[in-house]
């Protein structure tokens, strides 16, 4: 189940996260030993654990955003580990010489504040980050990075969306009459997962970003069930809710990927 989000330790993580990944990547390393030409990708996905309830609500005469905001958390890493997966994936595919080394981290903040990360079109590398990219020698960085921007969410055709979206959760609207695909009926309200993030490919040696892929996926749902009728939050079960943005972040990324590294296969 979600539960709301409690205050944690940064340092303690840091800490934690250093001992995590000096193993994973002396592994890692172990295992490409002999392909040092190879180009060498770190991937950091800095999705979290935050899931964001947001639900509609109108102002009239104002640009303001006026919704009614929530963030719950999720235990466990469960978005980061399916967008590291992806990418592992994606890589292999594209890259079909590279070598791969996903970190997982114990928080989207163990390196301070993810936007602060690149600044233009450099990257910021993180201090606690250095001695790994130097364990690894890696060439590349592909980091995930929540991101905010207007809310793009569509039913069919349709601009359902109001406000702004970022990271990954849920947009309800209780009052909206929605058509469904499949009849003429009309149903009120929907409920619609999101996930808002960018894809941003670095290369580690002059620290500029070669390219990012922004993600802004949202679709709104109805539901025939009497639940969902009266209450749209009710469309999907905690584990749906959860399987559908994990969906989500691995198709973006596994269709992101390919183009962020396209420009590097003619080198």
């Amino acid at each position: 189940m979600f539960k709301k989000i409690a205050a944690s330790s940064v340092g303690a993580r840091r800490r934690q996260w250093l001992a995590l990944a000096a193993g994973l990547l002396v592994a890692g390393q172990a295992s490409a030993a002999g392909e040092a030409a190879a180009r060498k990708y770190v991937a950091v996905s800095l999705l979290g654990d935050t899931v964001h309830v947001v639900t509609r609500q109108d102002q009239t005469g104002s640009r303001l955003d006026a919704n009614l905001r929530e963030s719950f958390e999720f235990n466990g890493g469960v978005f980061d580990q399916a967008a590291l997966a992806a990418l592992d994936a994606a890589v292999r595919k594209t890259d079909t010489s590279a070598q791969f080394f996903g970190l997982k981290l114990p928080s989207a903040k163990v390196f301070g504040d993810p936007q602060a990360l690149i600044d233009g079109e450099r990257f910021v590398t993180p201090a606690a980050l250095v001695p790994v990219l130097k364990q690894v020698q890696a060439t590349h960085l592909l980091l995930i990075t929540n991101f905010r921007t207007d809310n793009k969410i569509r039913s069919m055709d349709e601009s359902v969306g109001l406000g702004y979206l970022e990271g990954q959760g849920f947009f309800i609207d209780r009052d909206r009459w929605m058509k469904a695909e499949s009849d003429s009926e009309r149903y009120k309200g929907f409920l619609a997962p999101y996930t808002y993030f960018k894809v941003s490919l670095v290369d580690l040696a002059s620290g500029k970003v070669l390219g990012n892929q922004q993600v802004t996926r949202g679709q709104a749902w109805i539901s025939k069930r009497k639940e969902a009728a009266a209450n749209p939050w009710e469309v999907f079960t905690t584990e749906q809710k959860v399987e559908a943005l994990r969906t989500q972040i691995r198709e973006e990324i596994t269709a992101a990927v390919p183009v962020l590294l396209q420009p590097l296969q003619a080198k």
